[in-house]
């Protein structure tokens, strides 16, 4: 149990470390305005997690947590691209995590796997990019759940 409570505070380090890096990205977008927690329905939030989810809505980004206000179990952001997507990720990366290319979402980008589950993802369309941390959800590369979150950050990046 103490390595599983280590492995999500490891999670919880390098999406954070995404997360700061990336807001400065998403406050200085010029993008317009993008309901996330719209483009996610019920249905494909069930598949991803076993228990309800309740959304939080903010510019450009939404999240989603057990509770309302409580701890994130998945978020997604888009803004614009700033620097290479190398940058968006915590440096050095933890060593049980590895960068993995992704080559069928946008134009392009990179995630996190660690101990056989996805961790923090960032794609990019164009100049717009998309950053996410399902990593609490668990999700194995080539899984359904992969499929199900795929899909909808798919729907998202058409939207961009």
């Amino acid at each position: 149990m103490k390595a599983l409570t280590w492995i999500r505070v490891s999670i919880l380090t390098v999406a954070t470390s995404a997360f700061f890096a990336f807001a400065s990205t998403c406050a200085a977008s010029s993008g317009g305005y993008l309901n996330i927690c719209k483009l996610v329905s019920p249905t494909q939030l069930r598949i991803l997690y076993r228990k309800h989810l309740y959304p939080t809505a903010l510019d450009n980004e939404c999240f989603w947590s057990e509770r309302p206000g409580a701890m994130a179990e998945i978020d997604i952001r888009v803004g614009e691209v700033d620097r290479p997507l190398r940058d968006y990720f915590a440096k050095p990366l933890p060593s049980m995590f590895r960068l993995v290319k992704i080559r069928d979402l946008g134009d392009g980008g990179l995630m996190t796997v660690g101990e056989g589950t996805i961790g923090v993802v960032v794609v990019h369309k164009g100049n717009r990019l998309l950053e996410s941390s399902p990593g609490f959800l668990d999700i194995k590369p080539g899984s359904r759940k992969q499929a199900v979150l795929w899909n909808i950050y798919r729907r998202i990046l058409k939207k961009m």
